[in-house]
């Protein structure tokens, strides 16, 4: 799964720029018993009794005790889309997994229960059944059976998702299984669909199953329908008739086994489109608008197929790969086998994606759990990471794979910052194994996706590319169709390689936390010596020494680019390492991959900083060095070297170049200004020609403003440049941008509005008011707060209490409606904020704060609610 935040990750990133954490953090809940033991001994009974103790015991989440086995899944739906109902018919095959049993347990969420019965011999025969807390359904068996028997149970039931209790979690916003959109079709701009999401554990909110991730079961679902919807689901679709209803009824086959949770069904009026791959049909599914860029949506879909196939040693296991986007959806995207889906964020039109590979690394993600997490699945939430580290590590292995290790490096860097805003800045670090959570959601977090792959990728930088990928390929193929814990994985591991990897195991898997590394170099002109010493700062009682080997590169005056290579091993809390050397080292590179999942704290000369950008090949060393000189350019030395990374071979390098490179002479200028311009027209990355446009903009020379012009006109430039060109003028003819706002406004672009909210923002002008409320709901993730944002900064301008007063009514309305999503709620309850502080005293104040109260009480959402608990709201 891809959360709302990677997966456009809302939560994990909200959380992120809010600093202000949401995850429950982990507590022991204490256990006090009396410890009695009994020792027999053979000839002389002896009895003794241990003294009565007080202790904690740890929390620990057990995998799900599997006492029958589901083997088939046989369901029948149709709906009432009034009530918002499914009407279902399941038959479900079972048989005892090694003890005898007379009894079956089911999960079934908020049913009416019409009939339970075993089928024998095609009669049904009732069965006596209680159904307990609308949760869980016991069933008495007609006998006791063994387990070389199986028995077929039929349940009739009604399914009613809405009247559920409202659940989720910062990944999955929502856990009712089953999710009508536009059930009455009175929404003009939202279309009528029915979709569903099973992970954690909501297949059984709407069929009733063993809804756990260590069950297994093939299945196959008839969909009864309106003629006008298509339906998806997991497999093939078999066969499809048309009822004398005027209905239809479509049937769908999985002959392979996978979880329940990973059961879907997407229902609704969708343009679909296909190609092959390998013999296996490929599916498309968008709205309309949107059909002639379905395979920008769901780009390189084939190309990525043989590259995880050839790459993980084992071809795609299933018999097709269908991609469909619902609107309102709860979660980021969802690996349904053969059948993922993904939130509308998806959809946008080949120009809104020139450049843009948030789609593809979603792609990537859910398609990697194909192999991990439906092949090979987690056996119980606290092995969550063996799902999510390995499909967050398959976007760095696609990314790497088409773009090279420099762009996957940088998508790592960000990976690595979401870990650490949750570990360090939220102060929630928990083993990424973690038997102790307090609920299961808290399992979607920066741990299992970020910190797991880069885990991941430490393993494989310490064994070999060749070591590792034989040994995902040794895990894949012994644990095929089943369920595994993190212990299979580490010895797939050893079986392969021979060596002993506890350590590592014991370290990064079941141990919290990750190194703080104090790095110092120094040498010794007398003793013609290098030293660099090493040392863990973390809070061992929390965590533990880690183990730590790397490299280290030694660069030299003499030897120029080529280093010596030197193997060290980290295994003391503060470590100390000596090399003969003849001269004083230009730099000395420490985890010369930069390998480590480390918080490192090191000091270098201006001067070494520079020689580390010259010398390493490493995205991460590269761009630590610019950062740490940025605004140390004073020295020509230092400034060139901003100009040289303008020609860096790693695009957010030469963007983040844009952003801080200085001149300081006019003739500097006049030179910057035509490599710059020269950047915006030809660079090709789009988001460096923006950073390009936006620094021409900050020098604020009109002699660029033909460039920039002859760029905004082209139509086929990504939005993103466009933007950086309005910007550019923004700053240097402001009365220019507002002509060209009003052009730029037909484009109805969310890029283009937040641009051209940030003009209107700052004029204080209330002509520009009616365009905030046409264009609020165009608007996307962060883009929606900024948005706002520039809204309450226009009202503020303006100053006209009674005019405040009425739009404060309007951003209650909207942040207070739960028909709008999060982000909009979110957005519009942030712009009340700043406006109780702008009118501090005021008086609209109590006013405003009455109004941001209401959408704070309102709020019903545990994520949104845990936000709003950080304001200061009296």
């Amino acid at each position: 799964m891809v959360q709302i935040s990677k997966k456009a990750l809302f939560w994990g990133s909200l959380m992120g720029l809010a600093m202000m954490g949401t995850s429950c953090k982990t507590s022991s809940k204490v256990k006090k018993e009396e410890v009695v033991e009994y020792i027999d001994y053979e000839l002389e009974p002896v009895e003794v009794t241990a003294n009565r103790l007080d202790f904690d015991r740890a929390v620990y989440n057990p995998s799900y005790t599997r006492r029958n086995d589901l083997l088939h899944t046989d369901l029948e739906v149709r709906f009432d889309w009034n009530k918002k109902y499914l009407l279902g018919k399941a038959k479900l095959t079972i048989k005892p997994l090694f003890y005898p049993t007379d009894s079956l347990r089911l999960d079934a969420k908020g049913f009416d229960i019409q009939k339970v019965a075993i089928l024998q011999g095609g009669q049904e025969k009732k069965l006596q059944y209680k159904y307990e807390d609308q949760k869980n359904l016991f069933i008495q068996l007609d006998r006791s059976y063994s387990r070389e028997e199986s028995y077929q149970i039929l349940v009739e039931y009604t399914a009613k998702p809405d009247e559920l209790p409202i659940g989720g979690s910062a990944a999955i916003t929502a856990d009712k299984g089953l999710y009508f959109i536009n059930p009455d079709g009175k929404n003009p701009d939202k279309p009528q669909q029915i979709w569903t999401q099973g992970e954690t554990e909501s297949s059984s909110c709407w069929f009733p199953t063993i809804d756990r991730p260590n069950e297994r079961t093939t299945q196959e679902i008839k969909i009864t329908v309106q003629d006008r919807f298509q339906t998806l689901s997991n497999g093939l679709l078999i066969s499809s008739r048309k009822n004398e209803d005027g209905s239809r009824t479509d049937h769908w086959k999985m002959e392979q086994n996978h979880a329940p949770y990973l059961f879907m069904m997407a229902i609704g009026e969708f343009a679909r489109s296909t190609e092959e791959w390998n013999g296996k049909l490929l599916e498309y599914y968008v709205e309309a608008e949107y059909a002639e860029h379905a395979k920008a949506i769901f780009p390189q879909t084939p190309e990525m197929l043989s590259f995880f196939s050839a790459r993980l040693g084992y071809d795609y296991p299933w018999p097709k790969y269908s991609q469909v986007v619902v609107r309102d959806y709860v979660s980021g995207a969802m690996e349904n086998t053969t059948g993922v889906i993904f939130g509308e964020y998806m959809q946008k039109t080949s120009r809104e994606l020139i450049d843009n590979t948030s789609n593809e690394g979603v792609v990537a993600h859910e398609m990697m759990h194909h192999w991990f997490g439906d092949l090979v699945t987690c056996e119980s939430w606290a092995n969550l990471p063996l799902n999510e580290s390995f499909a967050n590590y398959g976007e760095y292995l696609w990314f790497e794979h088409r773009y090279g290790r420099d762009f996957a490096d940088y998508k790592r860097m960000n990976e690595v910052r979401g870990y650490m805003n949750q570990a360090v800045l939220q102060d929630d670090a928990h083993p990424l194994i973690h038997y102790g959570y307090e609920d299961k959601e808290d399992m979607f977090d920066a741990h299992s996706y970020n910190k797991g792959g880069a885990i991941l990728h430490m393993l494989r930088k310490y064994l070999g590319d060749d070591a590792f990928f034989e040994s995902l390929k040794h895990y894949l193929h012994k644990n095929e169709y089943s369920a595994a814990e993190a212990d299979e994985l580490r010895l797939a591991f050893e079986e392969v390689t021979g060596e002993d990897l506890n350590w590592f195991f014991n370290q990064w898997f079941y141990k919290a936390g990750h190194p703080k590394l104090n790095i110092k170099r120094s040498y010794s002109d007398s003793s013609k010596t290098l030293v660099v010493e090493l040392e863990q700062t973390q809070d061992y009682s929390q965590s533990t020494v880690f183990i730590l080997p790397m490299e280290l590169a030694i660069y030299t005056p003499s030897a120029g680019d080529l280093p010596i290579i030197k193997q060290i091993r980290m295994d003391q809390q503060k470590q100390r390492f000596e090399f003969p050397l003849d001269e004083a080292p230009t730099w000395v590179a420490v985890d010369r991959e930069r390998m480590l999942l480390a918080e490192r704290a090191e000091e270098q000369s201006k001067e070494e900083w520079a020689a580390q950008y010259r010398l390493s090949a490493r995205f991460q060393d590269r761009y630590d060095a610019l950062q740490k000189i940025k605004y140390d350019q004073g020295e020509e030395k230092m400034r060139k070297l901003f100009w040289t990374a303008l020609q860096d071979p790693a695009w957010p390098i030469r963007a983040m170049a844009c952003d801080y490179v200085k001149a300081q002479s006019e003739e500097e200028t006049k030179s910057l200004i035509a490599k710059l311009s020269k950047m915006a027209e030809e660079d090709p990355h789009s988001q460096v020609r923006m950073a390009a446009l936006q620094q021409l903009g900050r020098i604020g020379d009109a002699s660029i403003l033909p460039t920039v012009k002859k760029i905004m006109a082209n139509q086929e430039e990504a939005y993103s440049v466009i933007y950086g060109a309005f910007k550019a003028i923004q700053q240097i003819d402001q009365n220019l941008a507002l002509e060209l706002a009003k052009e730029l406004e037909q484009e109805q672009n969310p890029t283009l509005l937040m641009g051209i909210a940030e003009l209107y923002g700052q004029t204080g002008d209330r002509q520009y008011l009616p365009f905030f409320s046409k264009n609020w709901q165009k608007t996307e993730n962060y883009g929606a707060i900024s948005f706002f944002g520039q809204y309450q900064k226009l009202l503020v301008a303006i100053a006209d209490d009674n005019l405040t007063l009425e739009k404060v009514k309007t951003l209650k309305e909207i942040g207070s409606n739960p028909k709008n999503d999060l982000w909009h709620r979110y957005a519009a309850a942030n712009a009340l904020y700043d406006l109780q502080k702008a009118y501090f005293e005021k008086a609209p104040y109590e006013e405003i704060q009455k109004a941001l109260k209401t959408v704070i009480e309102k709020e019903e959402n545990s994520n949104l609610k845990n936000l709003y608990q950080n304001w200061k709201v009296n």
